[in-house]
C-alpha cells in the first residue's frame, strides 16, 4: 500500500492518505483497498479543497486520496452514508456520455395496448460501446439475445416467426450516437445487406405463403438504401427509449423544456411537450435519476377535422450509473385517448446475474 506519514503530506496533513500513482483509477484504488468507489470518492470529496474534488474520477493534478481513519471507518461509513451524494455534472451542468468499455446486457418488455388488445413481447438486449471519434460521436453494438417471448410464449404464427427471423439480419446492429446520447445513424448498412442474402434463401426454402412474399419485399424495400432502413428503424422501441438524448446540458435548477416524438404506431409519430429534470442527488440505489414528463400535442391539421381533442401523456424515468453515466434501468409509459386507447409501457432492466451464467 502505498500510504505515508502525516508529516510529508500538506494540505493534507490532518488525514490518513493514499498516494495516487501514474495509472491509478478511483475503480483500481477502490479495488486495491477493498473499498466500495463510490464511498472513498465521498469521504475525500467531504474533506478536500473544491479544486481536488473527484467527479467521474481522478483529476489530472490530484497526488492524495483522503481516507476515512482506520479506528472510526464503521462510524464514519455510516455517517456518510446517511448524507445524500451530489450529482457530479459537467459543464453548464451536462450529464456527460462518457467513451470507454461498456458493455451491458437488459432484460426488455414493451407492452402495446390498442383499444382491447394487449400484447407483450420480452426479449434481451445488450449494449457495447467500441469507439468515439473526434467530434464527439460514439459507434455502438446492439445485439439481441435469440430467445423472444409473445405473451409468454416462444413466437408460433408465420407471421411472428418471420418477425423473429428479420432480427437475425439487423443483430449484430452498429449505430452511430451522437454527444447527447441521441441515435442518429446505422454504421453497418452493407453487413446487414449481405445477411440478407443468406437468410433470404433459408426463408424461402422453409416458409411458402403470400404472408411470405409481401414479408420479404417490406424487407427488400427497407434495405433498398441506408436512409429507407434508417427510417424503418425509427418505430424500434429500445433505439428509441434507450438512446434518448438526455446527455445534454440542463438549467441551474436541472431543469428543460422540450419537445419529443415516439413512435407510438408504426411510422407515426407521436409529439408530446416535456418538462426534463435531474434530480439533484443520487437515490437511494446511488442511481441518477433522470426524468421526462408531458402532455401530448394534438395537430393542428387534426382539431379542425375533428369534434374533439385528443389528450394523452409521456411519462419516462431513467436511472444512470453514478460513475460511466450509462444507463442502468429506464421505465416510459407514453399513451394517446382518441378514437381509441393507444399507450405503450416499455421496461428496461439490467439482465439477471443467473441468466447471464446460463447463456455462457
Amino acid at each position: 500500500m502505498y500510504y505515508i506519514e502525516e508529516s510529508e503530506v500538506s494540505p493534507y496533513h490532518k488525514h490518513r492518505t493514499y498516494k495516487i500513482r501514474i495509472g491509478d483509477t478511483l475503480k483500481s484504488v477502490a479495488l486495491e483497498l477493498g473499498e466500495d468507489a463510490r464511498e472513498l470518492r465521498r469521504y475525500h470529496n467531504i474533506y478536500c479543497p473544491i479544486a481536488d474534488l473527484i467527479e467521474a474520477d481522478f483529476k489530472s493534478h490530484l497526488e492524495f486520496l483522503i481516507l476515512a481513519p482506520e479506528k472510526d471507518k464503521t462510524s464514519k461509513k455510516e455517517e456518510i452514508e446517511k448524507k445524500p451524494e451530489k450529482v457530479n455534472f459537467g459543464d453548464n451542468y451536462k450529464l456527460p456520455l462518457l467513451s470507454g468499455n461498456i458493455k451491458k446486457e437488459y432484460e426488455v418488455a414493451y407492452t402495446t395496448e390498442f383499444g382491447d388488445e394487449i400484447d407483450i413481447l420480452e426479449l434481451e438486449v445488450s449494449v457495447e460501446w467500441l469507439a468515439e471519434d473526434k467530434k464527439g460521436f460514439h459507434l455502438f453494438e446492439i445485439n439481441r439475445g435469440k430467445d423472444i417471448y409473445i405473451n409468454a410464449k416462444v413466437p408460433d404464427t408465420v407471421m411472428e416467426e418471420l418477425d423473429a427471423k428479420t432480427a437475425e439480419i439487423l443483430y449484430p446492429l452498429k449505430i452511430v450516437v451522437d454527444e447527447s446520447g441521441k441515435w442518429i445513424d446505422i454504421f453497418n448498412y452493407n453487413e446487414i445487406v449481405s445477411r440478407w442474402k443468406l437468410i433470404k434463401r433459408e426463408i424461402l426454402d422453409y416458409y411458402e405463403s403470400e404472408v411470405t412474399e409481401k414479408h420479404i419485399d417490406a424487407i427488400e424495400y427497407a434495405l433498398e438504401d441506408s436512409e429507407n432502413l434508417l427510417a424503418t428503424l425509427s418505430s424500434d422501441y429500445f433505439l428509441r427509449a434507450f438512446f434518448n438524448g438526455i446527455h445534454v446540458a440542463y438549467t441551474a435548477n436541472l431543469k428543460l423544456e422540450d419537445t419529443i416524438s415516439f413512435p407510438l404506431e408504426k411510422n407515426k409519430e407521436a409529439v408530446y411537450e416535456i418538462e426534463q429534470k435531474v434530480a439533484p442527488y443520487l437515490d437511494e440505489s446511488g442511481f441518477i435519476k433522470v426524468e421526462q414528463k408531458g402532455d401530448y400535442v394534438d395537430s393542428e391539421f387534426n382539431k379542425l377535422y375533428r369534434h374533439y381533442q385528443f389528450k394523452g401523456n409521456y411519462d419516462a424515468v431513467y436511472y444512470l450509473n453514478a460513475d460511466t453515466y450509462c444507463v442502468e434501468k429506464v421505465n416510459l409509459e407514453c399513451f394517446i385517448d382518441g378514437d381509441e386507447m393507444i399507450k405503450t409501457t416499455i421496461v428496461i432492466e439490467p439482465l439477471k446475474k443467473e441468466k447471464i451464467e446460463n447463456s455462457n
